[in-house]
């Protein structure tokens, strides 16, 4: 069992201040939580404070992106070419020659 943590009580707090700023830093976040309690908090508690925001953003990418029990990814997740067709264009890219787009990329550059 894990021991309580001194973010327990500001853990409301943080999670606000982190959906309302998504790109929140913990050094940002520790400064709000110094404004609040400067003979509790300070530069050692950095750390705790980061590994915090790690978490509460990996349990709200979860929530975002459903994985099964089994830890594959369902049908239409991004990066798993299984989604759907849409507007008569492939799912998948194709970089073959056959291909009827122009090639865009370093290799239609031409070099002097």
């Amino acid at each position: 069992m894990r021991m309580p943590s001194m973010l327990n009580p500001h853990l409301a707090d943080i999670e606000r201040w982190l959906a309302a700023e998504p790109r929140l830093t913990a050094l940002a976040t520790l400064g709000r939580l110094v404004e609040q309690r400067p003979e509790q908090f300070g530069p050692p508690q950095h750390i705790i404070v980061q590994r915090l925001l790690r978490s509460l953003r990996r349990k709200a990418a979860e929530t975002i992106i459903p994985r099964t029990a089994e830890g594959v990814a369902l049908a239409g997740d991004p990066g798993t070419g299984t989604a759907a067709a849409c507007d008569g264009h492939s799912a998948t890219s194709s970089n073959d020659a056959t291909s009827d787009r122009p090639t865009v990329g370093p290799t239609s550059v031409k070099r002097k």
